[in-house]
């Protein structure tokens, strides 16, 4: 099993203090993922919205709409690093700092303590990145449409959940 050190000497994770001045930023892109989903998502289930952009009525956006989900899960997970200020290339390695630091509570300062006692942040959060990359992959490269939806509408609600918990987590570590 790879470690943080493993990741750090590799230079897929590096520890940098400046870099929590970006967590907002992080999120906000976040926040950007989900309104482009949403969008995507209506486009769907609204043929006015097709007619007027002149779109095919059998276009479905479902694999946008999980790529989308999975990436503001992503960013907003991102954030969480930033803030503690780490940088991340890896998606292996920001779950890895993520359990390391918000689940099982090893190397926290006090505020990140006090942020653990607070909000309810539970490893299923956690596996919940991992699932969502998943299934992304599987819609991106899967043919059937059903799937794909089914897909669509579970991410749809875990990365709103997941958005909003980061930023709940984010508002309570201090500067």
């Amino acid at each position: 099993m790879k470690t943080i050190n493993y990741y750090m000497k590799s230079g897929q994770i590096t520890k940098d203090d400046s870099y929590k001045n970006l967590s907002e930023k992080f999120l906000d892109k976040a926040r950007e993922n989900l309104t482009t989903m949403s969008i995507l998502s209506d486009l769907n289930n609204n043929p006015k919205i097709k007619d007027l952009l002149k779109i095919p009525d059998n276009y479905d956006s479902n694999e946008w709409v999980v790529i989308c989900g999975y990436y503001a899960i992503y960013t907003s997970a991102l954030a969480l690093l930033a803030k503690i200020g780490f940088r991340s290339k890896n998606h292996a390695a920001t779950l890895l700092i993520l359990d390391e630091f918000f689940v099982k509570k090893k190397l926290l300062d006090k505020k990140s303590f006090l942020l653990l006692k607070n909000v309810a942040f539970h490893k299923e959060d956690i596996e919940r990145i991992s699932n969502a990359k998943n299934k992304r992959e599987i819609a991106q490269y899967s043919i059937t449409k059903q799937t794909t939806k089914d897909i669509a509408e579970r991410i749809k609600q875990n990365a709103y959940d997941f958005v909003n918990k980061c930023d709940d987590v984010l508002r309570l570590i201090k500067k």
